[in-house]
């Protein structure tokens, strides 16, 4: 299966390839600014025996450039449908945020985490208001 390293990677050699922009905007535009954020996120996921790494939701933006620019830059398509359904589940899961763990500041879905080390949990409000830490 691709990895997320693996789709920015292939965004920035084909960025690369086929456009003379400066490498900060390669690195925006392929988001392979990520990659060594990820290699370590990946080792400490494969150390807890954890089959997925983690994207901050601020991180989100620079997987959408990626994806839009291979589109752009003759990327493979198998990289490109990657690509989309990681998009499609990150919109699933912001359309349904609940329920969530904080684990070491970090929101995580439950089902994919588990259990928290730290016992907090995070649900919506009985007003329907927003979410609200429970321990």
């Amino acid at each position: 299966m691709v990895t997320l390293i693996e789709l920015f990677e292939h965004a920035c050699t084909q960025i690369t390839e086929l456009s003379d922009a400066d490498k900060e905007t390669i690195a925006n535009a392929s988001g392979s600014t990520l990659i060594p954020a990820l290699y370590a996120r990946a080792g400490l996921a494969s150390s807890r025996h954890r089959d997925n790494i983690p994207l901050l939701a601020s991180e989100l933006g620079l997987l959408e450039a990626a994806v839009i620019n291979l589109e752009s830059y003759e990327g493979s398509e198998v990289m490109l449908c990657v690509g989309y359904e990681l998009l499609d589940s990150f919109a699933h899961r912001k359309r349904n945020t609940y329920p969530l763990r904080r684990i070491h500041g970090i929101l995580s879905f439950v089902y994919e985490m588990g259990g928290a080390v730290d016992g907090t949990a995070i649900r919506p409000t009985p007003d329907g208001g927003g979410p609200e830490l429970v321990s």
